[in-house]
C-alpha cells in the first residue's frame, strides 16, 4: 500500500511537471568565438500535451545587434513523457570585432503557446558567450616596419632530374615490354622470323576470305611450305615420327598431322575432291594450332 501511494505521488510530480512551460538553452561551447563565427545554440521548450506554439511568435533571422545577425532558425515538435516538447535550432553569426577576451550578449525573445487555461508566453532568457580578439591590441615595439611582418615562407626545393629519369626509365621498359610482346606473338616486324612461322601463317589465314578450290590448294601448299621450313627440310608424312621426336612441342598434334597429310595426299596426287572431313576452316585450326605450339616451345 505504502509502495502504491509512492508511485502515485511520482506521477502526480511528473504531471505537475509536465503541465509547466519551461525553457532551456544549451549552446555548442560558451566561448572561443572569433569575429564572423558561427554561434549555434538549441532551446528545448516543453508545455502541456494539449499546448500549441504560435509560429508567429519564433524570432525572425536578420540583425539582431549591430554586431550579431540571426542567420536561421529550425524548428521541430515531438511528445515526451506527456509532455509537448519544441526544438529551436538557432544560428547566430558573430560580427563583433574584439579587442580583448570579453562576453557578448544573445538577446532573450518571447514565444505564445496556447494552453486549456489561454494564452501563456514563455520568455526565453538573454545568454551570453566569449568573444575573442584575432591580434594583441598592442605588439612588442620594434625597430623596423618589417619586423612587425611575419617572413615568407621558403618554397621546398623540388629535384626535377630524379622524375625526368624515372619517366625515361619507365617509358624505356614499356617500349622494352611492347617490343618482347610483339615479338612473342609475331606482329609486325617479327611475323616473317624464321621462329614463328606459323604465327605468321595464322595471322595471313585470318584475313584471308574463303572462296574456291584454287584458294584451298593455295593454303595446304602454304602450310606445307611453314612445315619444310620448321623442319630444315622437306616435311612428308614419313617423316612425321622423326620431326615429332624433334619437336615434341608438337606432339599432341599428332592426329592433326596425319589428317592434314592425308587430306594433301588425297587432293595433289589422288585427284579427289575434299569433302565435310576436311575445309579451308578446319585448316585454319590446324595453322592456329601450330602457332600456339610454336609460341610454346
Amino acid at each position: 500500500m505504502r509502495i502504491a501511494c509512492l508511485v502515485l505521488a511520482l506521477v502526480a510530480t511528473l504531471s505537475a511537471a509536465a503541465q509547466e512551460l519551461t525553457a532551456r538553452i544549451r549552446s555548442a561551447r560558451p566561448f572561443g568565438y572569433f569575429v564572423g563565427d558561427l554561434i549555434h545554440a538549441r532551446v528545448d521548450v516543453s508545455a502541456p500535451q494539449n499546448a500549441a506554439l504560435s509560429r508567429a511568435s519564433l524570432p525572425k533571422p536578420g540583425p539582431l545587434i549591430g554586431s550579431l545577425d540571426l542567420r536561421d532558425v529550425k524548428l521541430s515538435e515531438s511528445v515526451e513523457n506527456g509532455a509537448r516538447l519544441w526544438r529551436l535550432d538557432l544560428t547566430y553569426q558573430n560580427f563583433y570585432v574584439a579587442l580583448d577576451a570579453r562576453d557578448i550578449e544573445i538577446p532573450s525573445f518571447d514565444l505564445a503557446i496556447s494552453t486549456a487555461a489561454g494564452a501563456e508566453t514563455v520568455k526565453v532568457p538573454a545568454w551570453r558567450v566569449g568573444v575573442s580578439p584575432l591580434r594583441e591590441v598592442a605588439p612588442q615595439k620594434q625597430e623596423e616596419a618589417t619586423d612587425y611582418m611575419r617572413p615568407d615562407g621558403s618554397a621546398p626545393f623540388v629535384d626535377e632530374a630524379t622524375p625526368r629519369r624515372l619517366a625515361i626509365g619507365a617509358g624505356v621498359a614499356a617500349l622494352l615490354a611492347f617490343a618482347l610482346v610483339a615479338r612473342d606473338r609475331a606482329w609486325p616486324p617479327f611475323q616473317r622470323r624464321r621462329a614463328r612461322v606459323f604465327s605468321a601463317l595464322a595471322n595471313e589465314f585470318s584475313t584471308r576470305r574463303a572462296g574456291d578450290d584454287s584458294e584451298l590448294d593455295a593454303a595446304i601448299q602454304s602450310v606445307h611450305r611453314a612445315l619444310d621450313t620448321t623442319n630444315g627440310a622437306t616435311l612428308l608424312a614419313a617423316d612425321l615420327p622423326d620431326f615429332l621426336r624433334r619437336r615434341p612441342e608438337f606432339g599432341p598434334l599428332r592426329m592433326d598431322f596425319e589428317r592434314f597429310f592425308s587430306a594433301s595426299k588425297r587432293r595433289f596426287f589422288g585427284g579427289e575432291q575434299l569433302g565435310d572431313d576436311f575445309h579451308a576452316e578446319q585448316l585454319a585450326q590446324f595453322v592456329s594450332a601450330l602457332a600456339r605450339r610454336e609460341r610454346s616451345g
